[in-house]
């Protein structure tokens, strides 16, 4: 495995790029961001010392999903490659499994957050349906799913 060492702003990835390989974080902390650099740039996590990105282009051969950006300069993080992958699931059948549990929390986290987001336009269409007026919640909720919208756009 390659170890890289990354500069405070260093872009690590792009979104959109091909993912070839994933990462482990050994120090420093990174930035997970959606349009980084540009007027809609949206901080979407911050992961340290332990935590694995890239994983899901490695494992389905897609695009890259969002940048990444080194937020300590000197941040180190192993270069994960599908060959190593492969070689963890002979030799180190732990990591694979830590890898795979941390790939399920986001997935449990996605589908969270997915639900939220059809309960919220659910009342609002029945709301809207029965002529009753929206609380503040609700355009707090539907709020802030226009704001992601905005920033995915």
């Amino acid at each position: 495995m390659e170890l890289k060492k990354c500069k405070k702003g260093e872009i690590i990835l792009r979104q959109g790029d091909p993912g070839a390989c994933m990462y482990s974080v050994r120090w420093g902390r990174v930035g997970v961001y959606s349009g980084y650099g540009t007027a809609a740039e949206k901080k979407l996590a911050e992961l340290g010392a332990g935590d694995f990105f890239g994983e899901m282009e490695l494992l389905d051969k897609t695009d890259r999903s969002a940048d990444v950006v080194a937020l300590d300069g000197g941040t180190q993080l192993e270069v994960i490659t599908e060959d190593d992958f492969n070689e963890f699931f002979a030799n180190q059948p732990a990591k694979v499994y830590l890898i795979l549990q941390r790939l399920c929390q986001k997935l449990h986290k996605t589908t969270r957050d997915y639900l939220q987001v059809c309960h919220t336009i659910y009342e609002a269409v029945e709301t809207e349906k029965d002529g009753r007026g929206r609380s503040p919640e609700l355009d707090r909720g539907l709020a802030d799913i226009c704001a992601a919208y905005r920033d995915q756009a």
